[in-house]
């Protein structure tokens, strides 16, 4: 599941994340005689999807962190295993980070960088999302901790970054 400020995006029927690898030319005349390309990892990238059925609240807090152009925090992870299967009370499950059972789960800042709420003649309102990597995409296994805010003493990393 997609995690943005360690809430869940209200009623989510698909979640996606794609990491990519961008590539740069090395071609030589010492590899094969220039006769083959040659590439090697010069970047990464990475961004999330969320496809959901219409709640004005996922769709209004998205939208103002979107106005807002301002990174936020995005997980990617299990539910937490003692979340049952309907809804919380809060409105909201909480990502499995290790605090409960051990985890693996991937996190980062992202900006939103596309919105689109689709309303088709008959059927169920739905809303998507897209939320491009800002800086470095993190692996984690085992606890979670969250990154220090600007001013505050850094925090170890557990697990393997």
């Amino acid at each position: 599941m997609l995690f943005i400020d360690s809430k869940s995006i209200p009623l989510a029927t698909s979640h996606t994340l794609t990491i990519n690898a961008e590539m740069s030319d090395v071609s030589n005349k010492d590899v094969s005689n220039g006769a083959w390309r040659a590439e090697e990892v010069s970047q990464f990238s990475w961004e999330a999807t969320t496809d959901n059925l219409y709640s004005r609240n996922g769709v209004g807090t998205l939208f103002d962190a979107m106005i807002n152009r301002t990174p936020i925090n995005a997980i990617f992870a299990e539910k937490t295993e003692s979340d049952s299967a309907a809804l919380p009370a809060n409105g909201s499950w909480t990502p499995n980070t290790g605090t409960v059972l051990p985890a693996s789960y991937y996190t980062g800042k992202v900006v939103i960088t596309s919105l689109q709420v689709t309303a088709q003649n008959g059927e169920n309102a739905t809303f998507s999302a897209t939320f491009t990597g800002y800086g470095e995409l993190k692996h984690y296994t085992g606890e979670y901790e969250p990154e220090p805010e600007p001013g505050e003493e850094a925090v170890t990393e557990t697990g393997n970054p």
